[in-house]
């Protein structure tokens, strides 16, 4: 991350940089001086800015700058301040952006006029028509750049440290938001989770909660169970019990207002399968992804990108689970289709009773040989989950963007084997006309649920039903193509031990962050209209 302090000559630029860097304690560096530096390294010649620009032409000038800034590009918590011109062109302005907070300054230009003639004025800015010149070059500058930054600061009749504070308080915000975008997940109940895969620990902590709320250990530990690998023949045989410590936030099995803290310790990963391909990218894994945003990378089981990541978000959606139950919400989530075979009965008590939570037991029997199938060959399969949530009220969701299907989609699209959610009848209404699709209402309530119990972004009070498309398991040891880190082609098996089919073990974190959700969602209704539920 970088912060990069841009706008027109006599915008205060260094003065504020050198105030941001007693806050922020990061390494101030000037283009202007970097581009002297550069020139001097190319050519031998020691000149200043004003120089280069005056005897050797804006074109080599310009070379010189764009060459600083794509140096400085891959450069890492640097305070930068550029010269006035540095993001005109556009190749440097786009290396400038990368991975970096832009904090764009000006002022009236009156100020910036009596500020400049101070320190003499620049070439561009000499001749009879000086002045009107400044007026236009601030003027397409602000309309070039302004949207491009994170924030405009306008400085005229402000002190370098009124300034500096200003920009502070943009810099934390979108650190803010940046940090907490990638982890943290609600708006009033709000979902953090850590660790990696090969890494010490998993965990999460729930915040949000209010205080007096029974929550039990036992029911958070006996989701995680279903979540946990090593249960059965069509799982991965890696043994981790996954026994949740509860670190803070619950006291004598109420919840205290403070945040809730839970971990589990990982006991049984084995690095050493993915030493021979650190530097290979695992085909359908985020491994070139994650390199391509970061510049760096965990091949240890895929680090924060793998699906043991999830077990932090069992964690926070099994008190949401419980929270929801007690209002008399029910979610259940069960396979309905793996390799092609689906199920044609639906018996709920039949769910946990085989190993790839089905609730047809015929169809069970067949998903489970024709998973084993794919393993003797090395190979994986997806599904299809149904997810049906029952004793919803009507009236839940918010209309226009926070929708309640949008919602619930969102939540279940976070994880990386989903790859597709249709809500009621999904695409199947395309193929039907509006007098078909249609929920007809009769005798206080609807004839049919093709919606999937949401119309208009709101609940409706019949059972929410969404299908959910499960991807196969992306790590499989048959010979594939990839490349390196280097770009190079190169070949791949990816040995270790891996789910052959991911659906059964998804399906309890495909609850979770539904009940995450909802709660969530309950809660924003409830600072809107509260007793919402009971006043239909």
């Amino acid at each position: 991350m970088k912060i990069v302090l841009a706008g027109p000559k006599g915008a205060g630029k260094s003065s504020v940089a050198a105030r941001l860097v007693e806050v922020t304690g990061l390494e101030a560096v000037e283009t202007d001086r970097l581009i002297e530096e550069c020139f001097e390294r190319d050519t031998g010649e020691k000149h200043t800015c004003r120089e280069i620009f005056i005897e050797h032409g804006e074109e080599q000038f310009r070379a010189v700058e764009r060459k600083v800034a794509i140096e400085l590009a891959e450069t890492d918590w640097k305070m930068i301040v550029c010269g006035g011109s540095s993001l005109l062109d556009p190749a440097s302005r786009r290396a400038l952006r990368k991975n970096a907070i832009l904090i764009y300054l000006t002022a009236a230009p009156e100020t910036l006029w009596t500020r400049i003639a101070q320190n003499g004025l620049p070439p561009w800015l000499r001749g009879p028509n000086a002045r009107a010149q400044l007026d236009k070059n601030v003027a397409y500058r602000e309309e070039l750049l302004g949207p491009y930054a994170d924030a405009v600061i306008d400085t005229t009749d402000k002190t370098p440290e009124q300034i500096a504070e200003i920009a502070m308080q943009h810099i934390v915000e979108e650190l803010t938001i940046r940090s907490r975008a990638a982890n943290t997940y609600g708006d009033i109940i709000r979902l953090t989770t850590f660790g990696e895969s090969h890494g010490p620990a998993i965990g999460a902590v729930l915040d949000g909660v209010k205080p007096g709320i029974d929550i039990s250990a036992q029911e958070i530990q006996a989701q995680l169970n279903r979540r946990r690998p090593g249960q059965s023949q069509v799982t991965t045989p890696r043994d981790e019990k996954d026994q949740v410590e509860i670190l803070s936030g619950v006291f004598q099995g109420k919840t205290t207002g403070a945040p809730i803290a839970m971990a589990i310790f990982n006991r049984d990963h084995d690095s050493s399968k993915y030493e021979g391909i650190k530097d290979l990218f695992r085909p359908g894994h985020a491994d070139f992804t994650y390199y391509r945003k970061y510049g760096i990378r965990d091949h240890r089981g895929g680090g924060r990108s793998s699906g043991r990541e999830t077990a932090g978000r069992v964690m926070g959606g099994a008190f949401a689970l419980q929270e929801l139950a007690r209002r008399g919400v029910r979610i259940v989530a069960h396979a309905v289709e793996i390799a092609g075979i689906a199920a044609s009965k639906c018996d709920y008590d039949a769910i946990e009773s085989n190993p790839v939570r089905c609730a047809d037991p015929e169809a069970a029997g067949r998903m489970v040989q024709a998973i084993l199938a794919a393993k003797d060959d090395n190979d994986s399969v997806g599904g299809v989950v149904q997810l049906e949530i029952h004793g919803l009220p009507a009236g839940l969701g918010d209309p226009v963007f926070q929708k309640l299907d949008s919602r619930l989609t969102a939540a279940i699209m976070t994880l990386g084997a989903v790859k597709g959610i249709e809500v009621g009848k999904g695409f199947a209404l395309t193929r039907m006309r509006g007098s078909q699709s249609n929920d007809n209402m009769a005798d206080g309530g609807f004839v049919s649920n093709n919606a999937g119990g949401i119309t208009g972004g709101i609940s409706t009070g019949q059972p929410v039903l969404l299908r959910i498309a499960v991807k196969p398991t992306s790590s499989i040891a048959k010979p594939q193509r990839t490349l390196d880190t280097n770009m190079q082609n190169q070949a791949i098996e990816t040995h270790g031990r891996h789910d052959p089919c991911i659906v059964p073990r998804v399906i309890p974190v495909i609850e979770s962050m539904t009940a995450l959700a909802l709660l969530d969602a309950w809660e924003v209704q409830d600072r809107l209209r509260p007793g919402w539920s009971a006043k239909l």
